[in-house]
């Protein structure tokens, strides 16, 4: 596969440790696409208190994960803002009328990451496949963990909103995907690469463990407007 290549030959250092240090943790860079739009890029860090997820700018706008309060934070730098998600709760159980599978099959003869062979998970809902993954097992342990508690923190809005949703919305893929299995790939490993038939795709291309890292990262401005999502 020729995504497995260009995980494995494409991956350098891109991040510098900073001068004020204070915190050490992970750096991931996706390469990520929506349909109709162009590739853009997307730094996760973390920690094992926060994730912070950016362009790469420190200044910039940023989404902000707290862990052990399950808070997401979306700061918008432009009009002064803080989206507040609340991430507590839990993900409601697949409904009977609804069903969910997800393959899995390995390929011994891709090149291996951290010694692993890749796994390719399929997420299908009542049949029709709805998003695929290239993940590599027991690798970044901590950035798995973090990306599978935003997702699920994700989720849980999401089920609030569900009643307001409109019908013709409320697909076996759409519900697969944002609310009863969300996790379904990150749940059992670090995503290489991710895409949808609808032409949505995510490429790691650069990673870094034990980076040193200014903590000043995951604060939040003290002087912008918290504002709520519909629902809470």
């Amino acid at each position: 596969m020729k995504f497995y290549f260009t995980v494995l030959y494409g991956l350098w250092l891109m991040i510098g440790s900073s001068a004020h240090a204070e915190v050490k943790g992970t750096v991931l860079w996706y390469a990520e696409r929506e349909a109709g739009i162009e590739p853009y890029r997307v730094r996760y860090i973390v920690t094992p208190g926060f994730m912070r997820s950016d362009e790469g700018d420190d200044k910039g706008g940023f989404v902000l994960f707290d862990r052990a309060l399950r808070q997401i934070y979306s700061v918008v730098p432009q009009n002064r803002t803080i989206l507040n998600i609340d991430g507590e709760g839990e993900v409601p159980q697949v409904p009977s009328t609804l069903s969910i599978e997800v393959r899995r099959s390995v390929d011994e003869k891709a090149p291996k990451v951290a010694d692993k062979s890749p796994v390719t998970l399929e997420l299908l809902a009542d049949g029709e496949l709805c998003y695929t993954a290239a993940i590599v097992p027991d690798h970044l342990q901590e950035a798995r963990e973090a990306l599978q508690e935003f997702a699920l923190a994700l989720a849980i809005q999401q089920s609030r909103t569900l009643a307001a949703t409109p019908k013709e919305y409320q697909t076996p893929c759409f519900l697969a995907r944002y609310l009863y299995a969300t996790d379904f790939y990150l749940s059992q490993g670090i995503s290489l690469l991710d895409w949808s038939e609808d032409g949505q795709r995510r490429e790691l291309f650069d990673y870094q463990d034990g980076v040193e890292l200014d903590a000043v990262l995951f604060e939040l401005p003290d002087d912008f407007a918290i504002i709520k999502p519909p629902g809470q």
